[in-house]
Formats: structure tokens, sequence, C-alpha cells
């Protein structure tokens, strides 16, 4: 796949010295333990009850597939976005379960085992995830992917919702007690916004967005017929 892309020169190398790649790889490594600190101190109960709809966004995978496809977009080459999003990942989950350790006293190994090999894999998504920022027709269709992925989760989110409403209708301030609309509402306006900067920054030119929402419909449409 690489000669393909690099053949139809689809998106050429960003030539930078040495010294800028450290500074990015070293970006990325401070970003992702930062993340993961925020991550799981908004998943605890120091966070007040009207922001606690932050802490089931960083739960669920929408606002990683957001940071990396803006992490690898935003790398000078394939090789280093692949790198980036790895460090980015590793160094999240270091201080992740860190936290878990130390703070809760707790070592789930099967999750940072599975998470591990998760974030391995992820150089392959990365490397590809690079060529979207350039004007082709291949770039729209891979900046579709992570567009696509975010809007069926929120998507999987809402009608988790609406099933919940429509389980304890008739149950009296349901709603409002347990803050599942809120939460609903913080959702979907913060799914929304990771899309449209997806949709802002990622495509070199801002006309591309006339090909990635159509293919993004597609395979959101697909991900809906055979999940769902």
């Amino acid at each position: 796949m690489s000669v393909f892309l690099k053949f139809n020169r689809i998106r050429t190398n960003i030539r930078v010295g040495k010294k800028q790649i450290a500074y990015s790889v070293l970006f990325v490594f401070i970003f992702g333990v930062a993340s993961g600190l925020i991550a799981k101190i908004l998943d605890s109960t120091l966070i007040p009850y009207e922001l606690s709809f932050l802490g089931f966004i960083g739960s669920n995978l929408g606002v990683w597939i957001f940071i990396l496809t803006l992490v690898a977009a935003y790398s000078y080459t394939p090789k280093l976005a692949a790198t980036r999003v790895f460090v980015f990942l590793i160094s999240m989950l270091f201080s992740y379960y860190m936290y878990t350790n130390l703070i809760l006293n707790l070592f789930p190994l099967k999750y940072i085992v599975f998470w591990f090999l998760a974030a391995l894999l992820s150089i392959i998504p990365a490397y590809i995830m690079w060529f979207s920022r350039t004007d082709h027709l291949i770039s729209s269709i891979i900046t579709a992917l992570p567009v696509s992925a975010i809007a069926f989760e929120g998507y999987k989110i809402y009608l988790f919702t609406v099933e919940y409403y429509e389980k304890f209708a008739n149950v009296e301030n349901v709603l409002v007690s347990d803050g599942v609309y809120f939460d609903m509402l913080g959702t979907v306006i913060s799914y929304a916004l990771m899309i449209i900067i997806i949709l802002l920054f990622v495509p070199k030119r801002k006309k591309q967005s006339l090909y990635i929402i159509p293919f993004s419909v597609v395979i959101f449409s697909s991900l809906v017929a055979i999940t769902l």
C-alpha cells in the first residue's frame, strides 16, 4: 500500500530536521500523558455533576479517534504519523493506568494488555490517515472513515438514551434526576463539534468536504445496516 500511495504522489513527505521530529514526538508524549490523567480524572467523582458527560465521552472511542486523526494528519511523514500515534497512545495508557494503580490501587492487567495491542495495531490506520491531508479523491475517502466512525458512535449513544427514556418513561422526572437528557445533549454537541473540526482542519482544501460528506454518509449507513 505504501508503494501504491507514493506512486500516485497523493502526498509528499515534509522535509524537516531531526530536531523538529524529536520535538513533535515529545509533544505527543506530553500530550498523551496529560490526556490519560485528564481522562481518568473526568471519569472520577472529583468532577461536578454538570460536567459528568465529559467522563462518559472520554470512556468511548470517538474522542480518541478524533485526537489520533489530527495527530496523524498533522505529522511530517506517514512513518512519523504512525510513530506519533503509537507514542501518544502508550503515554496516555501509562498515565491512565498509573493513576488507576497508585490512586485506586487497581491493576487491570487484561485491559492493559488489550489496549497495548490496540495501540500497536493503530500504527497501520495512522500511517494511512496521514494521506488524508491533501487534495485527492482517496484522501476524501480516508477522511470519511473517522468522520463516519465518530458519527456512528454518537448515533449509538443517542439510541441508547432514547431506549433508556422509553424504558423509564413512567418514572417521574427520570431524565432530570439521572441527568440522562443533559448527558445526551452534551454528548451530541461534543460529537458534532469533533466532526466539524475534522471537516474544517483535515482536508487540504475546504471544497473537499463536498466529497467527504457523501462518503461519510455511505460508510455510516453501512455501519448502521450491518451492526444495528
